[in-house]
């Protein structure tokens, strides 16, 4: 397995979501999470830190099931 740093920037209501899915997901394991971080106005946005456990196929997996349920306004990337 391959240690992913993933994080999700958008609004705080969707970020538990966000962990959530990928923590479902198959072939991936939650191991790590950050307290969200306020960004500008707290009911806006807020960043997430994650890290993931998984094949690289497992987390871009996973990856695609939450962008498919984005808010338009939020992000989620994994860190090269």
């Amino acid at each position: 397995m391959t240690t992913h740093q993933v994080t999700y920037q958008g609004p705080p209501v969707f970020a538990l979501r966000a962990a959530t899915l990928l923590a479902d997901a198959d072939g991936v394991e939650l191991t790590s999470a950050n307290q969200p971080t306020v960004l500008e106005d707290p009911e806006q946005s807020v960043q997430l830190a994650l890290v993931l456990e998984g094949t690289d196929e497992a987390v871009l997996a996973a990856l695609d099931t939450v962008r498919a349920e984005l808010p338009p306004e939020a992000t989620v990337t994994i860190e090269p």
